[in-house]
């Protein structure tokens, strides 16, 4: 009871960090960058993840939700930094612009296995088609990030970005 609990708290905070996080990032690529979506980004991406953390460990071993969770946590860690302390000043703009798309990223891989892991129907669809569906999506997923990030870094550290 209590760790379905946990899930349904874990998947909705990170559909609301995925869905303020492309927001950022377009706003990245668009050159503006809007403080209170911002914020609420990064702040349902901790949440998600420390709950991520929260979760039973069965042995003592980290599991890859948990790596992604601490990853998370940290890179969030730097992109406020950027953000706060060092006001996009010179480098940290660029250091910001990429952090940020690594945080929307590894929502994005963590919202990936929620979903093999809960919908058996879209397991059973996905695996009838290729031998290994997630490592697929992942590459995917990945390439698209790379990209994304790599515009959003360019844009965002070239053009005077406009905070409001």
């Amino acid at each position: 009871m209590m760790s379905s609990i946990f899930t349904f708290v874990y998947a909705a905070c990170d559909l609301v960090a995925i869905g303020t996080g492309v927001e950022v990032v377009l706003g990245m690529l668009r050159g503006t960058l809007r403080c209170k979506i911002t914020a609420l980004f990064l702040r349902y991406a901790l949440i998600t993840n420390v709950i991520g953390l929260l979760f039973p460990i069965p042995d003592l071993l980290l599991t890859q939700k948990e790596q992604i969770s601490m990853v998370t946590v940290y890179v969030s860690g730097v992109a406020i930094l950027a953000w706060r302390k060092y006001d996009f000043i010179g480098l940290w703009r660029s250091i910001f612009a990429l952090s940020t798309t690594i945080v929307l990223y590894l929502c994005v891989l963590a919202a990936i296995g929620q979903v093999f892991r809960h919908v058996t129907l879209f397991n059973a669809l996905v695996l009838r088609e290729f031998k290994s569906p997630i490592f697929v999506i992942h590459v995917v997923v990945t390439l698209f990030f790379v990209v994304l990030g790599t515009a959003a870094t360019s844009r965002f550290h070239e053009k005077t970005a406009h905070v409001f």
